[in-house]
């Protein structure tokens, strides 16, 4: 009787079972099977252009250095005046760089972040096709950024919906493949974050002066000496990256016999450019702009004579090859200092244009260098082997060009032009964010390394800097803003020590503790704490 009992319970579970099974696949077909608008929507999406991943599995970062993601933050960061009110009337209006350089920023992230996401795989039983967590998808797609950029632009700024979508469409595509190419072409030269600040670079620079030349050429307005030669820089800027690209794909261009001929050709088509935008005849306007003070006669002769000085000091670093290496790179920031802050203090236009120049030749050397182009690539490898440290370990070269960026950049990166300056607020005061690429690296990180070998006891938890030498780079830049204060070249008030001395003091433990390369890091971090005054 029990037993008959239990087969009746096991006949109506087997059917219940053989029920429910049934209904199974109705509710997953359920699940799965998208709305109409959802399927319009993932379509859409589909439409957008996608970006292959960075996988850390396939990347050859700069050994003995973190990844340093923290670094994609500075850029934005010191791009951000463009909201301040006092810069709203600078020519031409800085917002849009700084909101190019926030969606740069959040790209750079997201660019990363697909390391993580890539491995995501669908959950079991559902569409991959479209999933729900399509908004996920369209949160993370690599364009996304650059559609919300371009809808702010058009709200904040007069510029037409049409041309901020192909802005921010072009800085995001040269964002993604300019960081992918240098990681693929450049392996152990950048880490991530060093990566990261490159490529934000060159997509801002190539976007907003692309941005910049096609308003000026639509448009007729008169302008100013500075802004005549921000649109010079801007022209030769697009045209040498032109140049080394089309070199770097056509092997036949790099012979030697073609390159000198392909380099005049570039120059040609520059200067017409330039000559066209300008309305002027460029090789007569830069003979003009050069010759046109005698204060500019002045600092052209002593940046000749201190460049003299540094080829004579690399080769007699090379025949001494008993003097640290430390110590030999350090008397190039010496140097370097020595080159902009009279420039700075004196000709802040001048300088703007030379430093820019000497950045173009630099890349372009290097380049030379790279490519083994001779006999001028054995002549530059062998001059810079003996300033080589542990963070030129790959194919490039780069703690010249970094330091000249790193002490160059605030003048670059200022939204205004001195004569915006001259309008609004007194020069010396705002002449003291322009200097912090020369107080950060110039003095201060020199001033550290000096006294961390010379009175350096207490290191810094985990590196091989010393406390002692980090207060050395405090108080020396300190003393420099001093000097000048004195000299009435700069005017501090006591609430600008303050920050003066706060801002420094969190360079200098940056400095000590970070592995990143420094002559970028300091200089932002220092620009960006004192930018709005």
């Amino acid at each position: 009787m029990q037993l008959a009992v239990d087969l009746e319970s096991a006949e109506i579970t087997d059917q219940h079972i053989h029920e429910i099974d049934e209904e199974v696949p109705e509710i997953d077909e359920e699940v799965s099977t998208p709305s109409v608008c959802h399927q319009q929507f993932v379509k859409m999406l589909s439409l957008l252009p996608t970006v292959t991943p960075l996988r850390l599995d396939s990347l050859t970062t700069r050994p003995g250095a973190s990844s340093g993601l923290w670094l994609v933050v500075l850029v934005p960061l010191a791009c951000s005046p463009g909201f301040y009110t006092s810069f709203m009337q600078c020519i031409p209006p800085p917002r849009l760089l700084s909101l190019l350089a926030i969606q740069a920023g959040v790209s750079g992230v997201h660019l990363y972040q697909q390391i993580c996401l890539s491995g995501k795989k669908p959950t079991p039983g559902s569409n991959p096709e479209y999933s729900s967590s399509f908004m996920l998808r369209f949160v993370t797609h690599p364009f996304t950024p650059s559609l919300v950029t371009a809808g702010v632009i058009y709200v904040l700024t007069e510029i037409h919906p049409v041309i901020a979508v192909l802005c921010t469409s072009l800085c995001a595509w040269i964002l993604y493949g300019s960081t992918q190419w240098l990681f693929r072409t450049f392996p152990g030269n950048f880490s991530l974050g060093e990566g990261a600040i490159v490529g934000q670079t060159i997509a801002l620079t190539i976007t907003c002066s692309l941005y910049n030349l096609g308003i000026h050429l639509m448009q007729t307005p008169k302008l100013s000496q500075t802004l005549e030669i921000s649109v010079f820089i801007q022209v030769a800027v697009l045209v040498l990256a032109l140049h080394i690209f089309i070199i770097h794909r056509v092997a036949l261009l790099r012979s030697p016999r073609m390159f000198l001929p392909s380099l005049c050709i570039s120059g040609i088509l520059g200067a017409a450019l330039s000559s066209l935008i300008l309305r002027k005849w460029v090789p007569l306007w830069l003979l003009d702009v050069l010759s046109s003070s005698s204060l500019r006669l002045s600092l052209l002769a002593w940046w000749g004579g201190l460049a003299l000085l540094s080829l004579l000091i690399t080769v007699w670093a090379r025949r001494k090859s008993s003097l640290a290496t430390t110590v030999l790179r350090k008397v190039y920031h010496v140097v370097i200092v020595l080159v902009f802050t009279p420039g700075l203090l004196l000709d802040p236009a001048i300088t703007h244009l030379a430093a820019a120049a000497a950045m173009m030749l630099l890349c372009l050397l290097e380049f030379i260098r790279m490519e083994g182009l001779e006999p001028i690539s054995s002549i530059i490898s062998t001059a810079f082997a003996t300033f080589l440290d542990e963070k030129d370990g790959g194919v490039l070269i780069l703690s010249h060009i970094y330091l000249l960026a790193g002490v160059a950049c605030p003048l670059w990166l200022n939204p205004c032009t001195i004569e915006d300056i001259k309008g609004t607020t007194s020069l010396p005061t705002s002449i003291l964010p322009l200097l912090a690429g020369v107080l950060s690296v110039g003095i201060g990180d020199t001033a550290a390394s000096i006294g961390g070998t010379y009175f350096g006891r207490r290191k810094w938890f985990g590196t091989k800097k010393t406390v002692e030498g980090s207060i050395c780079g405090i108080l020396t830049q300190m003393v420099v803003v001093g000097g000048l204060t004195m000299f009435d070249m700069v005017d501090v008030t006591w609430a600008i020590w303050g920050r003066l001395l706060v801002s420094t003091s969190l360079v200098a433990i940056v400095e000590a503790l970070t592995d990143q390369v420094d002559n970028i890091v300091l200089p932002l971090l220092l620009y960006t704490s004192l930018m709005d005054l």
